[in-house]
């Protein structure tokens, strides 16, 4: 059985996104499967053209947030939210 190491608990979420990078290269879509207030799980098309920090920003009203991924597993990551 896994331990669950986050902070505060996930609720799904099911939503569009897309990496941000300010400008500097094209946006990637993302599907963001569960969220936290320190984190989400995410997935995309092409995991190997994510580097370890970007903006995420999703639709449903959401802020933009800074993330680090902390996490790899296929195309799903796991990112923590910046301060």
């Amino acid at each position: 059985m896994t331990t669950n190491r986050r902070r505060a608990s996930r609720k799904g979420a099911f939503r569009i996104g897309a990496l941000s990078f300010a400008g500097e290269r094209a946006d990637i879509d993302c599907l963001v499967w569960d969220q936290s207030e320190t984190g989400a799980q995410i997935e995309v098309e092409t995991p190997d053209e994510v580097p370890d920090e970007f903006i995420l920003v999703m639709t449903a009203y959401a802020k933009p947030r800074a993330c680090t991924v902390v996490w790899r597993r296929d195309r799903k990551l796991g990112v923590a939210f910046s301060v």
